[in-house]
C-alpha cells in the first residue's frame, strides 16, 4: 500500500500547482499581448509606403501562424481557471482533513495546464514562501530568472 502524503506535502502541492497556474496564465497573456501589440504595428506599416511592407506583411504571417498553432490566449485562460480552483483550495485547506485534501488536490493536478520547464523550481520557490519557508530555495539558473521575471516576478 502507498505511504499516504503529509498534511505539509499536500499543502505544498497545492501551493506549488496555484503558483505554477499563475504564472503559466501570466507568461501566456504576456506572450499573446506582446504578439498582439507586434502584428498590429507591422499591420499598420504595411499600409505605410515603404520598401518594407512585404517584410512586415512576412512578420505578420509568420506571427499569425505561431497565434494559431500555439494559442497563448487559450492556454493564459485555461492557467488563469485552474489558479482559481487552487486557490479556493487553498482557502478550504485549513478545514478540510488530510484524505479530503489530498483527494481534491489529486483531482486538480488532473487539469494542471502544460508548463513551461523552466517555471518549475520558481514555482517550487513561490510554495515554499507561500509555506513561510523564506531561507528554503532553488538556485535559477539565469533561463529559469528570465522566464520567472516574464512571468511576474522572480521569488526571492
Amino acid at each position: 500500500m502507498a505511504q499516504q502524503p503529509t498534511e505539509y506535502t499536500l499543502r505544498f502541492r497545492i501551493w506549488y500547482g496555484y503558483w505554477l497556474e499563475v504564472m503559466t496564465a501570466t507568461i501566456n497573456r504576456r506572450i499573446d499581448l506582446t504578439a498582439n501589440a507586434v502584428m498590429l504595428i507591422l499591420g499598420a506599416g504595411i499600409f505605410a509606403n515603404s520598401g518594407l511592407s512585404q517584410l512586415f506583411g512576412a512578420i505578420v504571417a509568420i506571427i499569425s501562424g505561431i497565434r494559431v498553432a500555439f494559442q497563448h490566449g487559450k492556454k493564459s485562460e485555461a492557467a488563469r481557471q485552474q489558479a482559481k480552483r487552487y486557490l479556493s483550495l487553498i482557502n478550504e485547506m485549513h478545514n478540510l482533513s488530510v484524505d479530503e485534501m489530498n483527494a481534491r488536490v489529486n483531482m486538480l493536478e488532473e487539469f494542471d495546464s502544460n508548463a513551461l520547464s523552466s517555471l518549475f523550481n520558481p514555482a517550487r520557490n513561490r510554495a515554499m514562501i507561500s509555506l513561510g519557508k523564506k531561507k528554503h530555495h532553488e538556485k535559477l539558473s539565469i533561463v529559469e530568472r528570465l522566464v520567472s521575471a516574464l512571468s511576474g516576478g522572480v521569488p526571492r
